[in-house]
């Protein structure tokens, strides 16, 4: 079989911006991007779905593969893998602020630990939380729904020069501005429960000052704490249901919002 230099710049493109594509989301996609994941690993795994991937894609474009069209062409395909990606990564990021509130609450913010997602430090409760969503995530299948989202972005944005919309940028900035409230109601709980710890304190203090509760008050602060992060514990789910549903449908809004 004779491939002409067409022939041979189309295949080549059939499986190189597909793969653009799909790096750019395990580049910032949590699970996939987590530090503990090899590099050999990651790239490994957007070859193979490159590979199953492409002959289910519509027309490739004709284009040469060395002109700066396909350039910018690879280029789009990174940006919107990337955007997909971090969407997903803001809600993540919400319980690691979440446990980072609790932490400097309960006087357990002393503890410091690299968290294998990021590769920065956080306060163990931000691990804690960080393994915790990242397990329900894989439970709830989190992880293949994302990979159907990024199939069908092939049919509603096909490869080529257009790419995401720059209204949809401003559609993550407008749900990232929810960052910090979303964090803060995931530990109001903790926070309502130790204002009431700290302000018993201060009524024993002022009622009883020879007791002088606080030369306890640290060490009960952080029993408390374990207390009241194993009562609230249950309801983590819920609220990382929620919030996945909304990060998906911000990622399914951008999409159409790009065809």
């Amino acid at each position: 079989m004779i491939l002409n230099t067409a022939e041979i710049t189309a295949l080549i493109g059939a499986y190189i911006w597909p793969f653009a594509r799909i790096g750019g989301l395990l580049l910032t996609a949590p699970v996939f991007s987590s530090k503990s994941l090899p590099i050999r690993a990651r790239v490994s795994l957007a070859l193979a779905l490159s590979v199953l991937v492409a002959p289910l894609l519509p027309k490739i474009p004709a284009v040469d593969f060395l002109s700066l069209e396909s350039l910018l062409i690879m280029l789009n395909q990174v940006i919107i893998g990337i955007t997909i990606g971090f969407v997903l990564r803001l809600v993540f990021g919400v319980f690691v602020l979440a446990g980072q509130i609790f932490a400097m609450q309960t006087g357990l913010g002393f503890s410091m630990m690299n968290s294998p997602q990021d590769g920065v430090q956080v306060t163990v409760v931000g691990q804690f939380y960080v393994i915790a969503t990242t397990l329900m995530f894989l439970s709830l299948h989190g992880h293949l729904f994302l990979i159907q989202l990024l199939v069908e972005s092939f049919d509603k944005i096909p490869i080529g020069l257009h790419g995401i919309n720059i209204q949809a940028f401003w559609l993550i900035v407008n749900w990232g501005s929810d960052f910090y409230r979303h964090a803060v109601m995931v530990v109001m709980p903790a926070i309502a429960a130790m204002l009431m710890i700290n302000f018993s304190f201060g009524i024993m203090a002022k009622a009883a000052p020879q007791l002088n509760p606080f030369s306890v008050g640290f060490m009960m602060t952080i029993i408390f704490g374990f207390v009241i992060l194993y009562l609230t514990l249950p309801h983590l789910l819920d609220y990382f249901i929620q919030l996945m549903e909304e990060g998906f449908g911000l990622i399914d809004t951008i999409i159409e919002m790009s065809r």
